[in-house]
């Protein structure tokens, strides 16, 4: 995990041991050792938070959100599990440096929609392969 991402889990934990504490009547040693129960829950594994992959963040994020409802009420947002892979892919794309009406067209070829943002987390996986095979042979002819 990245700096950012740990401290996000590391403050998003905080606030369910606070809410198992406040609502749940745990103690604080009981609310610690229910952090590796949510871990089992969310992964099916106990794993270490250093440990953690993007997914594995995602999901053990979305289990705590669940401790959360107590406190906070239901959430509107999808699953974190759900968006964040496509959040993660869109960046990537945009990471190439090929500007949006060019992979607009891209998008229209390929999967009939220009909206290339709102495509699917399988076809943006296939979009960003295109774009960074073409970003690549870009920077090629230009360095030629």
């Amino acid at each position: 995990m990245t700096a950012s991402q740990t401290a996000l889990y590391w403050r998003t934990w905080a606030k369910v041991r606070k809410t198992l504490i406040e609502y749940g009547g745990f103690s604080k040693a009981d609310a610690d050792a229910e952090r590796g129960e949510i871990t089992k829950q969310a992964l099916g594994k106990d794993k270490s938070s250093k440990l953690f992959n993007n997914k594995d963040l995602d999901m053990i994020l979305d289990h705590f959100q669940s401790y959360l409802v107590l406190a906070d009420g239901p959430s509107k947002a999808p699953a974190r599990a759900d968006s964040q892979p496509v959040k993660r892919l869109i960046w990537a794309i945009e990471q190439t440096k090929l500007d949006d009406a060019y992979l607009s067209s891209i998008s229209l070829d390929q999967f009939q929609v220009s909206d290339w943002r709102a495509l699917s987390e399988s076809q943006l996986t296939k979009l960003r392969y295109t774009a960074v095979s073409r970003s690549a042979a870009k920077r090629r002819s230009l360095q030629s």
